[in-house]
């Protein structure tokens, strides 16, 4: 009651702003003052009251109100207590034994001023969370209809490739494999931008079990010798791995990994050379390492690999790229609490190298 008397006086001379004070005993009268959606600006809140003590005053108090400034009064003069009590919700505090006077009303001042910034910066993200949302909804939207008609182009300029051919002029056999390569690259674009879109959500979602890291190794090497072949590319696994390498990881999105790092480099290999995977397992990690002898990586590209966007040379047979590749991998690595790095100088090769978490 002394407490409440001397708060009510400091608040008395307070020409602007006018305050008008409710004092109740208990914390659940005070909670259910604020229930009843009475109008409150900021409460003053002692840590010593008939129901409740210390830190659970502040926690249960933060609980029934999210919007309303705390000022505890306490009267303990400890530097780390007081950042405790701010971590559980409050926004400033006082110490009873230096008077209320003054410092009450700077108190208020300063925790309304507080409260409200930071019910700024909470609106603001969950309109940029919602802006986000919608940008990833109509981002799918627009690659669901795209991939139909873009499929579409592509099989119908292979189709008139192949009845064309030795029908036509050798140029228009070129014009028509033009539009299917370009078809197909904007297939892998609109592909890797939904998967980058996927992939700046809050969390890369993943779809854990029980995985051969030897299988998803042989089928990624699979599908990179379909892409190899045409270019005289040879990709192997050296040294040949020796039984399964139990891993625990969503499948799919390693195996995406393994696809793209095996896809970039066969298009920067020449006719002749070997593209190679490597597969090393300890207790606790799995490492998979591609390797090839193109003409490597400059460093001003380097430091920005695995950035989205981040557009290096074109592929030794002209091949584009999207610039998005490397950074959903890296994404993706980093979703299973895993590592990606690379080395790479020029004209000697690029070694990429994944290290993820077995258990």
């Amino acid at each position: 009651m002394p407490d409440a008397t001397l708060v009510r006086m400091a608040l008395r001379q307070s020409i602007e702003p006018v305050f008008t004070v409710t004092h109740v005993l208990r914390l659940d009268a005070a909670i259910a003052h604020i229930a009843a959606g009475t109008p409150t600006d900021v409460i003053l809140l002692d840590l010593s009251l008939p129901d409740a003590f210390g830190e659970e005053t502040v926690a249960r108090m933060r609980a029934a109100t999210a919007r309303v400034p705390i000022v505890v009064m306490t009267g303990l003069d400890d530097p780390t207590f007081a950042e405790h009590i701010l971590e559980l919700g409050a926004q400033d505090y006082l110490v009873k034994e230096e008077g209320p006077h003054g410092s009450v009303v700077r108190s208020i001042r300063y925790a309304i001023t507080r409260m409200t910034a930071q019910l700024e910066r909470e609106e603001l993200v969950a309109k940029l969370s919602a802006a986000v949302a919608f940008k990833n909804r109509m981002i799918g939207i627009l690659a669901h209809d795209l991939r139909n008609p873009l499929g579409i182009i592509s099989g119908y300029a292979e189709f008139l490739e192949m009845v064309l051919a030795g029908r036509v002029e050798p140029r228009e056999i070129e014009s028509l494999g033009h539009i299917r390569s370009s078809s197909a690259f904007m297939l892998a674009l609109i592909e890797d931008v939904l998967a980058m879109a996927v992939a700046e959500t809050a969390d890369t979602p993943l779809n854990r079990a029980a995985i051969d890291a030897t299988r998803l190794v042989a089928a990624a090497v699979e599908h990179g010798r379909l892409l190899a072949k045409a270019k005289g590319v040879a990709v192997v696994v050296a040294p040949p791995i020796d039984g399964p390498r139990p891993l625990h990881g969503d499948a799919m999105k390693i195996e995406r990994v393994l696809d793209n790092l095996i896809g970039n480099a066969v298009k920067f290999s020449r006719r002749g050379d070997t593209v190679r995977v490597s597969v090393q397992a300890t207790d606790d990690w799995l490492e998979i390492a591609v390797a090839d002898q193109g003409a490597g990586i400059p460093g001003a590209i380097r430091e920005h690999l695995f950035q989205p966007f981040c557009q290096g040379a074109a592929g030794t047979d002209g091949e584009p790229s999207t610039g998005l590749g490397l950074y959903i991998c890296s994404r993706i690595v980093t979703a299973h609490g895993g590592r990606i790095a690379v080395d790479s100088a020029e004209g000697q090769g690029t070694v990429f190298t994944v290290a993820l978490p077995r258990a």
